[in-house]
């Protein structure tokens, strides 16, 4: 990474350091904000060290997508989700749609609207509460997030092997 310099391109803001009003934004942030479309952000931090990497604003139903080829399937996978933010500032991602070529363990068996079409398996309306993503990040695995449609985030954006979470925070 390279400091504090936005993404090309991209909403989303790089942070190599929490500095005392980052870290104010990053974990306190304001309660009782009284229009859930202002004050948010999609937060990306590391799962150890609570270190932010990368933050972009988001409101209610803002769409986020992570992509990715499967480490043993080697196959691509996208999982779409949409952001809830409550009047009480309570906010989640929701888990509305998965696509992937190889059916397997973990798979969701009984939820959502399951169809299959040119090579790949969709399943829609999920419905899944998530309050964070995590995962173990790696350069070799294709990785990108995408708001509302635009790439933001690419595999090299962000720390090769290290465990990672992508959380909605209140400002």
């Amino acid at each position: 990474m390279d400091g504090s310099k936005p993404l090309a391109g991209s909403p989303w803001r790089r942070l190599i350091s929490l500095g005392s009003a980052a870290a104010t934004v990053a974990v306190g942030g304001t309660v009782g904000c009284a229009d859930p479309d202002q004050g948010h952000q999609a937060v990306i931090s590391h799962q150890r060290t609570d270190e932010v990497l990368a933050e972009t604003p988001v409101t209610n139903g803002t769409v986020i997508s992570q992509s990715w080829i499967h480490s043993i399937e080697q196959s691509p996978w996208t999982d779409t989700y949409r952001t809830v933010i409550e009047p009480d500032d309570d906010a989640h991602l929701l888990l509305e749609s998965t696509e992937f070529s190889e059916y397997g363990a973990g798979m969701p068996l009984d939820e959502g609207d399951v169809s299959f079409d040119d090579g790949v398996i969709r399943i829609q309306n999920i419905d899944r509460e998530f309050e964070s993503l995590t995962w173990f990040h790696s350069h070799n695995a294709d990785f990108e997030f995408t708001i509302d449609g635009e790439v933001t985030i690419s595999a090299d954006d962000l720390p090769d092997r290290e465990p990672l979470q992508l959380r909605i925070e209140t400002q």
